[in-house]
């Protein structure tokens, strides 16, 4: 190899380290701008807890607001807690029947989602798109999730003391079915 082709490969690197070092990040959305989204998206407050029986965590709540201590007080209401998130289509697939579930259980049950390892901007985007007006909570590391399953959808089934009657692993294909879930497991009928 010649010396003028070891100074242009050395060259090159460097100017490819330099590209690199140099590289604008991608823009983290303030705080203000997701509780914009959060404030568009119609997103319910989030609960100051849910149960003893929860995993040890705090979560912030979607978009802001008080964070959530999982086991801290139940909300005294029976509760769906719907672990989710944008990238998995299971979970886009059954926010239809989550968003019908939510506005005929108004006052009955507090349906409450766990955003987990996702794009808070996204995930408030996709509430606002959804019309999922619910609270969600986020999980960035996904520790709810892999407390309950390998992957999203999860849905549990909290009694009004906050304990945990129900699992459902997988997507939740009707609203009969939540129907019948939610009879059969917390005695509630919409």
């Amino acid at each position: 190899m010649t010396r003028r082709v070891v100074v242009a490969g050395v060259a090159v690197l460097a100017l490819v380290a330099a590209l690199l070092v140099l590289r604008p990040a991608h823009p983290t959305p303030s705080g203000a701008h997701l509780t914009a989204l959060r404030t568009a998206a119609g997103l319910d407050p989030c609960p100051s807890g849910l149960g003893g029986q929860l995993p040890d965590l705090r979560l912030d709540c979607l978009g802001g607001g008080p964070a959530v201590r999982l086991r801290g007080a139940a909300p005294g209401r029976p509760v769906l807690l719907n672990i989710w998130a944008t990238w998995c289509g299971p979970c886009v697939r059954e926010v239809p029947v989550l968003v019908d579930v939510a506005r005929r259980a108004a006052g009955r049950v507090t349906v409450v989602g766990v955003d987990t390892e996702d794009v808070p901007a996204q995930a408030l985007t996709f509430a606002r798109q959804y019309a999922m007006h619910y609270a969600s909570l986020v999980d960035p590391d996904g520790n709810v999730l892999r407390a309950y399953g390998a992957g999203p959808p999860i849905t549990l089934l909290l009694d009004a003391t906050g304990r945990v009657v129900f699992t459902h692993r997988g997507q939740l294909h009707s609203t009969r079915q939540v129907e019948d879930l939610l009879a059969a497991h917390l005695g509630v009928r919409l």
